[in-house]
């Protein structure tokens, strides 16, 4: 796909660029511990683990799942092991090379360049169980937040589940296997994403066609999001 248009897009897609150059797998983790590849995987398999028991998502038989902001595949390779076949999409071409390279014995797994928020390319309806981990947290405003609710809540299959976590305020929620970042990453303007109350969180899933099942870490900076696709 080409580059989004949105220049603060295109600002996003050189930043996570920069950073799989740096150091991909370290940043494909949203606290951006260094470890070495067996643990890596391990960390994306703890991951799964602890949505599916804390938050009650699973991916379990799904015949097509989603892993939005996949950066190099942390989480992925885990998923393609529960699901029948994973898109996985990232704005960052550098961090989908080294995912490809990364998960090339994976054969359930297609590969795409786009924004969270305009995935033109995949048909609405088609996803059983999608996450996106360490992507809305990072998106520069409540609109482009708010286009990704909307892309997940047209992606989604009537009874489809999606697990996400947002920015409801200023303390982290840690996820398995994370660690403090930088200076020099965490005082970048791009990686403070838009901070959305939970109420926004609300009125964007309902636009979307998403019922919120389930929230945990409400008002901290990793508040994860239970929503599944209205049946009706």
């Amino acid at each position: 796909m080409s580059a989004p248009e949105d220049p603060e897009l295109r600002r996003i897609a050189r930043f996570w660029d920069a950073r799989a150059k740096e150091d991909a797998r370290r940043y494909s983790t949203p606290g951006g511990v260094r470890v070495d590849d067996e643990t890596f995987n391990a960390a994306g398999e703890a991951v799964l683990h602890a949505l599916e028991h804390d938050l009650g998502w699973f991916a379990d038989g799904a015949a097509r799942a989603l892993d939005l902001g996949c950066g190099v595949g942390r989480l992925t390779r885990a998923l393609a092991g529960r699901a029948d076949e994973v898109l996985a999409v990232d704005i960052s071409p550098r961090m989908l090379e080294v995912a490809q390279a990364r998960l090339r014995d994976v054969e359930n797994v297609t590969w795409h360049t786009a924004d969270a928020g305009d995935l033109p390319r995949l048909p609405p309806a088609t996803i059983d169980a999608a996450l996106a981990i360490g992507v809305l947290t990072h998106l520069p405003t409540a609109k482009h937040v708010a286009a990704a609710i909307d892309e997940l809540g047209r992606l989604l299959r009537p009874g489809g589940i999606a697990a996400f976590d947002v920015r409801s305020g200023p303390q982290p929620l840690a996820l398995p296997g994370e660690d403090d970042l930088p200076v020099h990453v965490i005082g970048h303007p791009l990686w403070h994403g838009a901070a959305i109350d939970l109420e926004t969180l609300a009125a964007l899933a309902h636009q979307a066609d998403l019922i919120v099942e389930r929230i945990e870490g409400s008002g901290s900076a990793r508040c994860l999001v239970l929503v599944r696709r209205d049946d009706v």
